[in-house]
Order: C-alpha cells, then sequence, then structure tokens
C-alpha cells in the first residue's frame, strides 16, 4: 500500500475513518476520570497513570462456593505413626489422618 502519513489526525491514503479507530487510554477505564487532572489540563487520555484504578468490586453470582475437605480422621485406639507414643496423644487437638501422622511439631 502506498501512502505517507502527513499528520497525526490525517488519514493515510486509501483509508476510511471507520478503519481507524481512535486512541483510548487508561481514562476510559477508571475510577477516577471524572476528577482526574491531567485528563483536564491536557485533554486527552493517559497512557500511563499512577493514580490508575479500575477495580471493581466482584459481584456475590461470580464467586464460586468454597468447599472444603477434610482427611479421614483415624479411631482412637487405631495410632499411627507419631500419635502412638507422643506426650500429647491424649490432649491433642490436631487431626489425625488413617495413615498416621509422619511430621509434626508438636511431638514430644
Amino acid at each position: 500500500m502506498t501512502g505517507t502519513i502527513v499528520a497525526q489526525d490525517t488519514l493515510m491514503e486509501g483509508f476510511t475513518m471507520s478503519a481507524i479507530k481512535p486512541f483510548v487510554g487508561l481514562c476510559a477505564t477508571c475510577n477516577n476520570a471524572e476528577s482526574c487532572v491531567y485528563r483536564k489540563r491536557t485533554g486527552t487520555d493517559a497512557i500511563y497513570c499512577e493514580m490508575f484504578d479500575d477495580y471493581v468490586p466482584p459481584s456475590s453470582k461470580d464467586i464460586p462456593p468454597v468447599t472444603v475437605t477434610t482427611p479421614e480422621t483415624s479411631e482412637p485406639g487405631e495410632l499411627k505413626g507419631l500419635c502412638v507414643n507422643c506426650a500429647h496423644r491424649d490432649t491433642c487437638k490436631l487431626p489425625r489422618p488413617k495413615g498416621g501422622v509422619w511430621h509434626c511439631e508438636e511431638y514430644e
């Protein structure tokens, strides 16, 4: 395609206005756009801005429900691992999986 760009606001030869999309900076989605000093002073959208904020809190419909799975616990008489001879085994409130506890910071 041949043609030259004469100025930033003019079109290249062969292009129509519908083919060129206008530049949209950060201001289009910023929550502070109404009170923006930069935008009021320059009249253009910013490419970089320290005050840019586009946070929108998620709606409750967008948050999936949380499901928690707990490991199967062993019966008190079936202790395995460190729990068998731990000094805290009778008062311990930590979960005891069926396979036994093999690493415990509370073990004595």
